[in-house]
């Protein structure tokens, strides 16, 4: 009987390990350079200043819960959240769409944004972002999101 119990009670931990957590999620797959991030400004003025600001480390990540007000207001896993990424350095990147304008990321509530090294070594930009959904469908396309050099400079 105690050996049916454990069996319960095992089936029933790996049934919730199994279950995906559902946060989006800020990939650093940089070896060598910070990212900065920064959630765009709260619509609710009262959490604005406990919204999204971090710094990750080279190869680390930092997530949010979807249902979080404070990072993802509207609290699904399919609600859109603005995030400027930004590799600084000498020379600063500024990562996002569309180029010229504010950078920024937009990434759903269970989402995964990764920044990265570009991978076509020709290019101008030695940066990338990859962004995919909360369904997992990839948002970039074949070449990503590029990463400027910042316009700004001194900006940091």
């Amino acid at each position: 009987m105690a050996m049916l119990i454990y069996r319960i009670v095992y089936s029933v931990l790996f049934a919730f390990a199994a279950i995906p957590a559902h946060a989006y999620c800020i990939y650093n797959n940089l070896p060598d350079r910070p990212v900065t991030i920064a959630q765009e400004p709260h619509p609710d003025k009262l959490r604005d200043e406990r919204r999204l600001r971090a710094t990750v480390k080279p190869g680390a990540s930092h997530c949010c819960p979807f249902h979080r007000l404070d990072c993802n207001p509207g609290g699904r896993s399919n609600s859109v959240v603005n995030i400027a990424v930004t590799i600084p350095g000498e020379p600063t990147y500024e990562c996002g769409f569309p180029e010229g304008a504010e950078p920024n990321v937009k990434v759903t509530g269970a989402g995964t944004i990764r920044i990265l090294r570009n991978p076509r070594t020709k290019s101008a930009y030695p940066y990338i972002v990859r962004v995919r959904t909360h369904d997992r469908q990839d948002l970039t396309g074949p070449k990503g999101l590029i990463c400027p050099e910042s316009r700004s400079k001194g900006k940091r």
